[in-house]
């Protein structure tokens, strides 16, 4: 080997290791989360903060859309090769992804702890994209010859520690810090967010926790507001040297008509409530709404609306569906990475070894305009292509089938001016036939028709050459020739039929 294609030495070994890290330090071997939030917001209650992130309906429902984009798209599982092992091996993890959730065929009346399925379980790992990472815990059960993951339970991210290795352990009451070590292939976790690969990440919540507190703080001044200006405040005046018991039983009697605000002063007393002067129309429910707009920023990318009108408008929301895709397209595309470094290779090991691991995946694509498609396979249709009737299925679902010539000759597929002619049979036998008709919209309609009757009455090619020249011969020359190309395919399409027909 030459020399400098040597590795260098340590070349296999990290060098700027946690323990070398000078930006923050581990305690007690356990590393510490980057996130400043919930540094500085989480106090005892860590990841719970995050939980009050989705008590605001709008926060919840943009997380909602994010997490439910990716689990809606349909999953599948290749195999890694054509080898016949591998496909096994991918027959074998498609099944079992399927079964998650499901008892064991020999126990069918044993209840599963979490009636979960694949979906949910990607949904629950999806939680990440809020806290920075989630753990589910696998329970591995023995179905047969098989080793099954039979549920996948979601567990809470305080209950867990990464050590400097980024091993995860549990806190327990035994051990608080650093946490048990936990055994293989039992626990997969996935992370989101981190730029300096910290298995704890950094979920969108340390961005959504600041617009969640102001809305909440704005609309507690906002509730206050209403209730202010929504009902008078009731005032009671008493004389000067009124004794203090009945300034008492005066307040009192406030209190039995307005629930929550009434005064009491001396008659001789004013009281003014001093409101600061202020320019601009800024409200309560604007300063709510932006904070909305900045949370559906936060979790998908782009602001709900657009200033301006018509194209503008139109402009905003496909850029809006182009960065939704591409979020969908990222998160189902990490989250498949985490599942093809933990479960697929575990379930090949423990079921087929020797195989290569299969690749679980999940299909993300803009949905197709179906109206758009069937137009341009009409406009294929006419220039002499059409779809298979496999295509056709696959394409615009359903089930289907050919319809038979002599239901597409009652049809309204020809201009009626092709049935007025008596015959409209062999224009239907060739995809020819369909491109006359559908290009022969008035005036060609009447043309046709009278050239079809030329057809049928010519004994040869030549008399017919010449009969149309003689009928149309004073056209200008290019829709002369238009008249004679439309001629010779009929009599085409009429030869063909005749032969189709044993004639």
């Amino acid at each position: 080997m030459a020399e400098d294609t040597k590795l260098p030495l340590d070349a296999n070994n990290e060098i700027a290791t946690v323990a070398k890290d000078i930006t923050y330090l581990a305690f007690q071997g356990i590393l510490r989360s980057r996130d400043a939030t919930l540094e500085t917001r989480g106090g005892n209650r860590s990841y719970a903060i995050y939980d009050d992130i989705e008590r605001d309906c709008h926060a919840y429902g943009v997380l909602q859309k994010r997490k439910l984009a990716v689990v809606a798209r349909p999953w599948q599982v290749d195999p890694a090769s054509n080898d016949t092992l591998d496909i096994k091996a991918a027959d074998m993890v498609r099944a079992q992804l399927s079964a998650i959730g499901v008892p064991a065929a020999d126990n069918p009346g044993d209840q599963v702890v979490m009636a979960s399925n694949f979906d949910l379980v990607c949904f629950n790992l999806l939680d990440s994209i809020l806290k920075g990472f989630a753990v589910g815990e696998i329970m591995w059960d023995i179905d047969g010859k098989e080793i099954v993951a039979r549920e996948i339970r979601p567990k809470d991210q305080r209950r867990f520690n990464f050590d400097t290795d980024y091993k995860l352990r549990l806190k327990t009451w035994s051990q608080l810090i650093p946490g048990e070590t936990v055994p293989p292939r039992k626990f997969i976790v996935h992370t989101f967010g981190a730029k300096d690969g910290s298995p704890y990440g950094i979920g969108v919540g340390s961005r959504l926790f600041w617009p969640t507190f102001f809305k909440r703080q704005d609309i507690t001044f906002w509730l206050t507001y209403l209730d202010k200006f929504g009902s008078p405040t009731a005032v009671g005046k008493y004389p000067g040297g009124t004794p203090a018991e009945q300034q008492k039983d005066l307040l009192n009697a406030l209190a039995a008509i307005s629930q929550d605000a009434g005064v009491t002063v001396p008659d001789n007393m004013v009281i003014e409530l001093l409101e600061a002067k202020r320019s601009g129309t800024v409200t309560y429910e604007q300063f709510a709404r932006y904070m909305d707009e900045e949370m559906t920023f936060a979790v998908l990318g782009e602001a709900p609306t657009s200033k301006g009108g018509g194209g503008a408008q139109q402009t905003a929301a496909l850029a809006r569906e182009e960065v939704r895709l591409e979020l969908v397209q990222a998160d189902a595309d990490l989250l498949s990475a985490t599942l093809n470094a933990t479960l697929s290779p575990w379930l090949t090991a423990y079921n087929v070894p020797g195989a290569r691991p299969p690749k679980i995946w999940r299909q993300v694509q803009e949905a197709e305009d179906l109206k758009a498609r069937s137009e341009r396979d009409r406009n294929l249709f006419v220039i002499g292509f059409r779809p298979t009737l496999a295509e056709v299925t696959k394409t615009y679902g359903g089930e289907w089938e050919a319809v038979p010539p002599a239901v597409v000759r009652k049809t309204d597929a020809l201009p009626a001016a092709f049935a007025e002619a008596g015959d409209n049979g062999p224009f239907t036998d060739d995809l020819l036939a369909n491109r006359l008709a559908v290009e022969s919209a008035k005036p060609w309609t009447d043309t046709l028709v009278k050239i079809k009757s030329i057809v049928d009455s010519a004994a040869s090619l030549e008399d017919l050459r010449d009969a149309l020249i003689g009928a149309f011969g004073n056209l200008p020359q290019d829709e002369l020739v238009k008249v004679m190309q439309a001629g010779f395919a009929v009599a085409d399409l009429v030869g063909m039929a005749d032969v189709a027909d044993g004639q």
